[in-house]
């Protein structure tokens, strides 16, 4: 619904406005009545109206004066003006504070429908455009997506040459330069996800995932990349006496979009520490990302490393049961990571798992074996799901038994042993499956990719995955994003229809998918580095086949 408000001096006009409109049935609401601009502009504030129908003359504040305020303040906001004047003064101020339409008095119930119905396709067509160059604003975004993560693994690596650094941050214009720096690491998933793998189509989570990247639209201090495969990183960039609040309202921002996005969604959030250096972002990576492999542990954490650990207490020759944390020892734990970890996560599950558990009681040897046959018996019931003998664990049960076994070094060994064993398993069965969400995808976007609707959400609904996994599985498998896939798609059957037809660059834009012609020659020149006039008068050192292949003469 249209949202109008009225405001008029004449209660008589006023009145027969309201009754003889009947709003709904033009798609309207009326949202608000006032008798002059003074009552009305509060209101106007309140209710944000898109129409706004005033009287031209008023007492207190005349319709010129409200419209000039409700434009500075709600610019998107149509005005009709009514008069009862037929003065071209009056009608020249309309125009300058930019008045939609301007009626005489008296106004005839067929006059303002016909203009109620002119704003009404105004609206939608203004509507429509609005959100078609949010889409691709958000395309641009995600076809950069695969480059920015590569930019900030490299940030991240260990091995940064600043030189290198600030070029690749200059190319995909991000502002890095600040006092200092602190990475904030959060996941997301459905709560009902199976257990491993991937999570099946969620509504609710495609539309979350839609609403991430407009998080920190406008937001420069506040940086988003794509972390490894399951996972994000934000880059929070400031002064040195403000760093440590922006972190804090970061962390707050993601935890009123996760809370909005309702009991649905699992996520967990943690931070590394706050560093004065662009070369010292490894350190603070690592150590969010030491925190980060807690996830599987608490259900949500904030805070950097080691900061919520519960202490085991004083040291005792003897099992102390109060200085366990029951929770660790639910099976649950182990198959929650084995289903979803990645390699790299299990030094850092197993060294925060053995905090939980209690380094005191693990000098119990009851209290080791117990733990180790947990690890190894989830496991074999993981694997055994995967379709794997329990025999692949029978070369761990000598040393799960041994009672030479002493030192938590060990012990974490085995555990780290026994969890890679087992994601490697899981890495090679899913190989098959993610095959076959990909063909799905593919087969599905090389169809439908001149069709200008077509979105990764949809692509995801084909394949029956959740557009977050289904983002991050597509940009690891195919080394590109969806995006990217997509765009490379549509430019080669514009290539083709610019060398083998003469049909104008427009049409050309929309038989690919674009309804913008400005937009598909800003997006060619980008992908292919020339405009498609350009590319269509190309002449020498190259032949053209009529399927868009270049050929080298």
């Amino acid at each position: 619904m249209i949202k109008a408000f009225l405001v008029e001096d004449e209660k008589i006009i006023r009145e027969g406005i309201h009754r003889m409109i009947p709003w709904s049935e033009y798609g309207y609401e009326l949202v608000g009545e006032a008798k002059d601009g003074e009552i009305a502009l509060p209101l106007i504030r309140k209710t944000e109206p898109d129409v706004l129908i005033t009287d031209i003359k008023m007492p207190f504040m005349d319709g010129i004066e409200l419209s000039k305020l409700v434009k500075r303040e709600l610019p998107a906001t149509k005005i009709v003006m009514i008069s009862g004047y037929d003065d071209f003064e009056f009608a020249q101020q309309a125009i300058s504070v930019g008045v939609e339409r301007y009626l005489l008095k008296p106004i005839s119930r067929n006059s303002l429908i016909e203009v109620l119905e002119d704003i009404h396709v105004k609206y939608d067509t203004e509507n429509a455009q609005k959100n078609y160059y949010e889409k691709f604003r958000n395309e641009i975004q995600q076809y950069e997506q695969h480059s920015r993560r590569d930019f900030f693994e490299t940030l991240i690596s260990g091995h940064v040459n600043l030189h290198k650094v600030y070029e690749k941050a200059a190319k995909l214009q991000i502002d890095i330069v600040a006092q200092c720096y602190s990475i904030i690491l959060f996941s997301m998933n459905s709560a009902e996800r199976n257990q491993g793998f991937y999570d099946g189509y969620s509504e609710d989570m495609a539309e979350l995932q839609n609403h991430l990247d407009e998080l920190f639209y406008n937001r420069p201090d506040y940086i988003l990349f794509r972390n490894q495969i399951f996972s994000y990183a934000v880059l929070v960039k400031g002064e040195g006496d403000k760093i440590a609040q922006q972190t804090e309202e970061c962390v707050h921002i993601l935890q009123r979009f996760f809370h909005e996005g309702g009991g649905h969604i699992d996520w967990f959030i943690c931070t590394g520490k706050t560093v004065d250096r662009l070369s010292l972002l490894p350190e603070c990576y690592q150590e969010a990302m030491h925190a980060f492999a807690s996830r599987y542990l608490n259900k949500f954490r904030y805070g950097a490393n080691g900061e919520n650990y519960q202490e085991t207490g004083k040291s005792s020759e003897g099992l102390e049961l109060k200085n366990i944390d029951v929770s660790v020892i639910n099976p649950e734990v182990i198959l929650n990571f084995l289903s979803n970890a990645l390699l790299d996560e299990v030094n850092d599950f197993t060294a925060n798992y053995v905090k939980m558990a209690g380094e005191e009681a693990l000098k119990s040897r009851i209290f080791r074996q117990y733990i180790l046959l947990n690890f190894h018996f989830s496991a074999v019931s993981f694997i055994q799901k995967l379709g794997y003998s329990k025999e692949e664990y029978d070369p761990f049960i000598p040393s799960i038994c041994s009672d030479a076994i002493v030192s938590i070094k060990e012990v974490e060994d085995i555990m780290e042993k026994i969890l890679e064993k087992g994601i490697r398993l899981r890495d090679e069965s899913t190989k098959s499956r993610y095959k076959r969400v990909l063909e799905s995808a593919i087969t599905y976007i090389n169809k439908n990719y001149t069709d200008d609707k077509i979105s990764l959400n949809k692509a995801a609904y084909a394949a029956n995955v959740s557009a977050n996994h289904f983002s991050a599985l597509f940009s690891q498998e195919m080394n590109k994003t969806f995006i990217e896939y997509l765009t490379e798609l549509r430019m080669n059957k514009a290539k083709q229809l610019l060398r083998c037809t003469d049909k104008r660059s427009g049409e050309i834009a929309l038989e690919v998918g674009y309804k913008d012609s400005h937009y598909f020659s800003f997006l060619f020149k980008k992908t292919q580095g020339c405009t498609p006039s350009d590319y269509r008068n190309k002449k020498e050192g190259y032949t053209w086949d009529c399927k868009g292949a270049e050929l080298p003469r």
